[in-house]
C-alpha cells in the first residue's frame, strides 16, 4: 500500500513538473493569441473600444514528419478591451476553456455586452466594453422578471445559440426559458416581453470580402476583370481605376440598420414615418359621429397595414445591408494586393461613389506588415513551426468600421486606419 502511494504521488508530481516546465505552454494573459473569435467595436461612456476575443492553444505535443505537422492540446480562452485611438490594452480578463468557461457572445446594444456563459454564477449578463466588467447581472434580470427566476434555460457550451439570441431591429438581446419560451430583454427597463420571432445569432462572423455590394436597394457595385478588376456601378464600367485581385471590404460583424450610416433603409423608415404621421392626424379628428369615428378606424387599419409591410421589407434588405462599410462621404473601401509574388503585401483603397453615380480614388495605404498569403509570405520553416508556442491562425480576417476609423485585423494583427486620410493611426499584435 505504501508502495502504490508512493507511485502515485510520483506520477502526479511527474504531471506538475512536465506542466510547469513545458516550452509550449503559453501565458493566457500575456502570450500572444492563436485566433480571433469575435472582433467588435463597443462603446463606454462616449468613448470607443474594440473588443477581441481571443483563442490560446496549449499545445502538448507537436511534430513533423516531411511536412505533415501534427498537433495535440487544449484551447483557453481571453477576452480583451482595446482603446481605438492609440490600440493599448486596457483591460483583459481569462474565460479558461469551453465545457467550463465558455462565455459566448450574445449581441451588443449601446454601452453593453452581452454574454452567456456556462458558469452558473456568471449565467445571462451584461458587460461593460471598457472594464469588461459585469454591469447587468442575471440575478438584477430575474428580479425585474420573476417568472423567469431559476427558470431561464441552462444549455451546454456548444447549445448556447439554440437558446439564445439576438433580434436585430428590435436591438434586444433574446433568452428562453426551460419550456423553450422566447423573451426579448429590453437593454434599458431589463423588462422581458414575449416574442414568437425566430431565435438568431448576431452574426460576428461575417467573410469580410466580397465581389459586389447593394449601395442602396436599387443600386449595386461590383469588381470584374482578372487579374486586374475594375468597377461597375450602377451600370456603368470605370476601367480607368482597377485593382489587382481587388475585394470590397465588408464589415465581419453586423450593425444596426436603424442607425447605419448610410442611406439604405432610409426610404423605408421615411415610409414609416410617413404613415405614423398620417395616424396621428386621423386621431386629432374631431369625432362627430359614428361615421367618421368608423372611416378613421378604417383608415388607421389600412396605414397600420401599410407600416406591418413596410418593415416587413426592412427585414428583408437589412440582410443586405447589415455588413455594409460606407463613409459619410460615400467611401467604400477595397482590399487588393501589391503585386503577383509570394510576398505580395495589401493595398487598402478608398472610392467615392457620387449621386450622379461617378467614382473616384481618395487614397492608398499598402500594409507592410500584412501579407496576402501569410503562409507563403511569412516562409516559416517547419522548425520554427514545430517548436513554437500554440498553433497560430494567420489565416483569420476581420474588418470593421467607427468614428473615422477602418480596422483591418489579418494574422493575427490589427490595423487602424484613418478613413478621411487613410494614414495609419496604429498597429498592435493581438
Amino acid at each position: 500500500m505504501k508502495h502504490t502511494f508512493i507511485y502515485f504521488s510520483l506520477i502526479i508530481f511527474s504531471a506538475m513538473l512536465f506542466s510547469s516546465c513545458n516550452p509550449m505552454k503559453k501565458n493566457v494573459m500575456k502570450d500572444n493569441a492563436d485566433d480571433i473569435i469575435e472582433f467588435i467595436i463597443a462603446e463606454s461612456d462616449g468613448e470607443d473600444f474594440l473588443i477581441s476575443k481571443e483563442e490560446i492553444f496549449q499545445a502538448t505535443s507537436k511534430s513533423d514528419n516531411n511536412g505533415i505537422r501534427q498537433i495535440t492540446g487544449f484551447t483557453e480562452y481571453r477576452l480583451s478591451s482595446y482603446d481605438i485611438n492609440t490600440g493599448q490594452l486596457i483591460k483583459r480578463i481569462e474565460f479558461g476553456d469551453r465545457k467550463t468557461g465558455e462565455c459566448k457572445f450574445i449581441g451588443y446594444t449601446k454601452g453593453l455586452l452581452w454574454y452567456k456563459s456556462v458558469d452558473p454564477a456568471l449565467g445571462f449578463h451584461a458587460r461593460d466594453p471598457k472594464t469588461l466588467d459585469v454591469i447587468i447581472s442575471q440575478d438584477k434580470i430575474t428580479e425585474i422578471n420573476p417568472f423567469l427566476k431559476g427558470n431561464l434555460s441552462q444549455p451546454e457550451w456548444n447549445s448556447i445559440v439554440k437558446y439564445y439570441g439576438f433580434n436585430s431591429l428590435e436591438n434586444k438581446p433574446v433568452v428562453s426559458d426551460n419550456s423553450g419560451f422566447l423573451y426579448l430583454i429590453d437593454p434599458v427597463s431589463l423588462k422581458a416581453e414575449k416574442t414568437e420571432d425566430l431565435l438568431v445569432d448576431f452574426k460576428i462572423d461575417n467573410n469580410c470580402l466580397t465581389n459586389s455590394v447593394n449601395i442602396t436597394p436599387e443600386k449595386r457595385m461590383s469588381l470584374t476583370g482578372s487579374p486586374r478588376n475594375y468597377i461597375e456601378y450602377d451600370g456603368k464600367e470605370f476601367k480607368d481605376v482597377s485593382f489587382l485581385k481587388g475585394e470590397i471590404i465588408e464589415s465581419s460583424v453586423q450593425s444596426d440598420p436603424s442607425i447605419s450610416g448610410n442611406d439604405y433603409l432610409k426610404p423605408f423608415y421615411d415610409e414609416i414615418r410617413e404613415y405614423e404621421l398620417q395616424i396621428d392626424s386621423i386621431k386629432k379628428l374631431p369625432n362627430e359621429n359614428s361615421m367618421v369615428i368608423k372611416y378613421a378606424q378604417r383608415d388607421i387599419q389600412n396605414l397600420e397595414r401599410k407600416i406591418k409591410y413596410a418593415n416587413d421589407k426592412i427585414k428583408r434588405a437589412a440582410g443586405n445591408e447589415s455588413f455594409l462599410i460606407m463613409t459619410k462621404d460615400n467611401g467604400i473601401f477595397i482590399l487588393s494586393q501589391t503585386d503577383v509574388t509570394d510576398q505580395a503585401k495589401v493595398l487598402i483603397s478608398k472610392i467615392r461613389l457620387s449621386k450622379d453615380s461617378d467614382i473616384s480614388q481618395i487614397w492608398q495605404t499598402e500594409l507592410s506588415n500584412i501579407y496576402v498569403d501569410p503562409e507563403k509570405g511569412m516562409d516559416r520553416s517547419a522548425f520554427d513551426v514545430v517548436f513554437s508556442k500554440g498553433d497560430p491562425d494567420f489565416r483569420t480576417k476581420r474588418a470593421l468600421m467607427g468614428n473615422g476609423k477602418l480596422i483591418i485585423m489579418s494574422m493575427l494583427r490589427a490595423v487602424c486606419i484613418d478613413t478621411e486620410s487613410g494614414r495609419i493611426l496604429w498597429e498592435t499584435e493581438l
